[in-house]
Order: C-alpha cells, then structure tokens, then sequence
C-alpha cells in the first residue's frame, strides 16, 4: 500500500480488551503487537500469581486493570465488564483477544487498508486463527484446525446502546464468544488478510493441561468429542489423516518464542 496515503489518513480509534490469569508467557509479546494498531487496551486479571500484571503495567497503552482474583469463573461477566471498559474510551472498533494470543509479523499496513480504503463499512472483521504448534514457525492445519476463522473486531457505531454478551449453557459461562452474540453485522463479516497466531496448545504440557480442564470444568463428550483433538490426531475435528503441519517462511512468524 502507498505510505502516502497511510501518513496522511486518519487510523481508526481501536480499544484492546483481555481477559487475563498467569499469561507471562505470551502476554509482553501480545500487548507489543496489540499496541502497534490499539489506541488503547483495557484488561481483567482473574487473579494472576505470575508476573502477568507487571508485564502490562508496563506498557503505556494499557490504560486500565480491575483486578478480581476473588470472584468465581464467569466468562460472560467479565466479557460484559470488559465491553463496558472498552466503549468508556468511546473507541470506532473493539478488538477483543486473549493473552496467548499474537497479531501477525508486521501486519499493520495491511490492516489499515482494510480498515479505511477496503472494509471501511463492514462491522465484523474475522482472522484466521494459527494454531503454532512445537516450533516456533510452524502451525497445525488440518480438520477444523484449517478452517478456524473467528470474529473479533467489532465497529461500535452501528451497535445498539444496549449491547453485552448474553449467558452460555456452559458451567462458568464458559466457551462464551469473543464477540456479543447479537451484535449488528455478524452474518455479513469480512475475513482480514491479517492472521492471529495462537499459542494456546504450542507444546506437549499446554495441549495436556487444556485438555484436563476442559473436560473437568465444560464436560462435552458429544457436542465437544471430549476434547481429544487438542492432544491427538484423533476425533471428529481432526483431519483424516491425523495432524497435519505447515511451516510459515523466514520472516513470517515469531523467531524468540520459547
């Protein structure tokens, strides 16, 4: 795109919501990338014991942390807390990401033409989701893994004054989407060219830990497959011939992950 016309257009005013606990290991890298294209990022911590909150005291664009590691697990209350964060800052978009969560290598360019030339009046962004996978430049890409688009970025003019995130079935709240279930725009999204890496299941002891804990705290044997292809090849969201990588090229992907 034509840096002329980057310099002298106005960038979309974008408020960053996370919801946080124990993310030191991803999170300096996550707000760094967020802050190249955020106005401003807004955070719940659930009651980090690691160095999480220190980390984004740290950097200048996170403009507020409430703190409540007291409270029992609600996916929906703190998503509707951090919306109504959010939209005090009086933002154009909301971004909405999670702690091990990484915007692509230089994609800001990219997603300004989309934001102002290309998309300018489209609601609902979607990224294509990445999921890293043992290496730090490669991603599993097989069965659901290489169809996993997600909405995350909201425009707030054509919302209703009104909007949240309604309850789940789930106990907690939980598998709660990024976005309100009735925000304006959702069956007309537009799919950026800017993808998300997700290193939610990067290694061997992270796949096994979620693992665990989804099907201890949202058991979902049928709906769900019990889980099994975030340790496996195995299962209905696996692809047929087990799991399937792809490496990004030199220059793509996050060299200093660990």
């Amino acid at each position: 795109m034509n840096n002329f016309i980057i310099l002298n257009m106005d960038w979309p005013k974008i408020v960053a919501m996370y919801r946080l606990k124990n993310e030191e290991r991803w999170i300096e890298k996550s707000l760094d990338a967020a802050s190249s294209i955020c106005d401003s990022i807004v955070i719940v911590d659930n009651g980090s014991t690691d160095n999480t909150v220190k980390i984004c005291k740290s950097f200048p664009k996170v403009v507020e942390i409430k703190q409540q590691g007291s409270l029992p697990y609600d996916d929906v209350r703190d998503k509707n807390t951090l919306l109504q964060m959010a939209l005090e800052r009086d933002p154009d978009y909301v971004l909405t990401l999670d702690g091990d969560e990484i915007l692509q290598v230089d994609a800001k360019d990219l997603f300004f033409e989309e934001l102002t030339i290309l998309y300018p009046e489209k609601a609902i962004f979607e990224f294509e989701f990445l999921y890293m996978w043992d290496k730090p430049d490669q991603y599993r890409y097989d069965g659901s893994y290489s169809m996993e688009w997600f909405g995350r970025l909201l425009k707030i003019s054509p919302q209703p004054a009104d909007l949240k995130f309604d309850p789940t079935n789930y106990p907690g709240n939980g598998h709660c989407p990024h976005l309100p279930q009735k925000s304006v725009g959702l069956n007309k999204s537009v799919r950026s060219r800017m993808k998300i890496f997700h290193y939610g299941f990067f290694d061997e002891g992270l796949r096994q830990e979620k693992f665990q804990r989804y099907n201890r705290d949202y058991p979902s044997p049928y709906e769900c497959d019990g889980y099994i292809h975030t340790i496996s090849g195995k299962g209905k969201f696996s692809g047929p011939h087990g799991i399937e990588l792809r490496t990004l090229p030199k220059g793509k992907f996050i060299k200093d992950i660990k």
